[in-house]
């Protein structure tokens, strides 16, 4: 079938991430969690960037999906490797139940809704 381009996400910093088939296929058969608007979500909308301990080129784009209490929140997390300047791919999701330790590129403050 090979690999196909299914979009073309602008984020924050004006970084263009694009998410490929191969990649999403990989993510949803080991989290099927997983779906493209949860990732169009975190990657338009993040919470919180991370870059990556483990590879210099790759940021973690993590949002909140359910809020549990004032100190614990459940997330979800897009992996994303930066190819070159302006441009990044998305490499896999997963839910997570903290935020890894790491340099914050963004963040914003969550909003009570209460």
């Amino acid at each position: 079938m090979g690999n196909k381009l299914l979009d073309r996400v602008n984020s924050i910093g004006g970084l263009e991430i694009e998410i490929w088939s191969d990649d999403l296929d990989h993510a949803i058969s080991g989290h099927p969690e997983v779906t493209m608007d949860k990732v169009r979500r975190a990657l338009k909308d993040p919470s919180r960037v991370i870059q990556s301990k483990s590879s210099g080129n790759a940021c973690l784009f993590y949002s909140v999906e359910v809020k549990i209490s004032d100190t614990e929140s459940l997330y979800f997390c897009v992996v994303v490797a930066v190819t070159k300047t302006g441009v990044g791919k998305m490499v896999t999701a997963y839910d997570a139940d903290f935020i890894k330790s790491g340099k914050v590129l963004f963040s914003k403050e969550v909003e009570d809704e209460s």
